[in-house]
C-alpha cells in the first residue's frame, strides 16, 4: 500500500513538473505572433523565406550554436530562431535586446552591400574563359560577392540539373584569376543577400 502511495505521489509529481514548464514555455513564447511562431517544424529556409515576407531581416547569425537572430525594423521586433542538425526549425523565442539586434542588423546590411545578383562586372580575359567553360558545361552564373575575403571577390555557378555549384574566384587588384573550383550546392543555389 505504501508503495503504490509513493508511486503515485511521484507520478503527480512529474505530470506537474512537465505541467508546469510547459506552462512557462507557453508564457514565454506569448509575445510571439502566430505568423512568426508557425515557422517551428519548418525547414529553415523555408523559414527564413517566411521571416523575411513578414518584414524580418537577419541580424545575427550562430550555426555552432544552431541559432539565428531576426529583426522587423517596423514593429520593432526581434527573434531568436533555434534549428537542429537537419536545418528544421526548433523553437522562435523572443529576443529582449532590441539595441543589439538593431546593430547587428546595421552590421549585416554593410555586409550584404557586397552581394550582387547576376555576373559580375569583371572584364579579364582568364575569368571570362572560366566563365565560357562553365557556360559550356550547363552552369549559369547565379550572384557574385565582392570582397568576400581581403582582396578577393567570387562569382557562383550553378547547374540545377547536376545539381552543382562551381565558384571562380579572383583577386581584385589586377584583377587576376586565382581559382575555379566545386562549392556546395545547396549553399549557393540562391543569393543568400535579403531581398530589399
Amino acid at each position: 500500500m505504501m508503495i503504490t502511495q509513493k508511486i503515485v505521489t511521484r507520478l503527480a509529481w512529474g505530470v506537474s513538473v512537465i505541467l508546469l514548464s510547459m506552462y512557462h514555455a507557453n508564457a514565454q513564447d506569448s509575445n510571439i505572433p502566430a505568423d512568426v511562431a508557425s515557422i517551428v517544424n519548418m525547414k529553415l529556409e523555408a523559414g527564413q523565406n517566411k521571416l523575411a515576407a513578414l518584414g524580418y531581416e537577419i541580424c545575427a547569425s550562430s550555426f555552432v550554436g544552431k541559432k539565428q537572430d531576426w529583426y522587423n525594423e517596423k514593429t520593432k521586433h526581434c527573434v531568436t530562431v533555434k534549428f537542429d542538425k537537419k536545418e528544421v526549425v526548433t523553437e522562435v523565442t523572443t529576443n529582449p535586446d532590441v539595441s543589439k539586434c538593431q546593430q547587428g542588423l546595421e552590421a549585416s546590411r554593410k555586409v550584404w552591400e557586397n552581394y550582387h545578383d547576376g555576373q559580375s562586372p569583371v572584364n579579364d580575359a582568364k575569368i571570362n574563359e572560366e566563365r565560357k567553360k562553365l557556360s559550356d558545361q550547363g552552369f549559369r552564373v547565379n550572384y557574385w560577392v565582392n570582397d568576400v575575403s581581403p582582396g578577393r571577390s567570387v562569382e557562383y555557378w550553378i547547374s540545377d540539373e547536376k545539381q552543382t555549384a562551381m565558384q571562380i574566384v579572383w583577386e581584385i587588384q589586377g584583377p587576376k584569376w586565382v581559382m575555379t573550383n566545386k562549392v556546395d550546392y545547396s549553399s549557393h543555389r540562391q543569393n543568400p543577400a535579403p531581398k530589399r
